[in-house]
């Protein structure tokens, strides 16, 4: 099972100005203020990153999101 969480304003807004990977969603790199990161995260319609339910997420401590080519 999977969770949904939106991403701050300023990452989605990031993210919609840059090519999907598929339709209606991106993969990204996310990096964390404390330097630890998930690699190949779903985000979809630019702003819902799509994790498993056992990783927790605080949107806030996001330092960085990268697409992935």
């Amino acid at each position: 099972m999977a969770t949904y969480i939106n991403l701050p304003e300023k990452f989605a807004a990031a993210l919609e100005k840059q090519a999907e990977t598929g339709m209606g969603y991106q993969v990204v790199n996310i990096k964390f203020k404390d330097g630890k990161t998930l690699e190949k995260v779903l985000v979809f319609n630019s702003d819902r990153i799509k994790i498993d339910t056992d990783i927790s997420i605080d949107p806030d401590q996001i330092s960085k999101i990268e697409l992935v080519n």
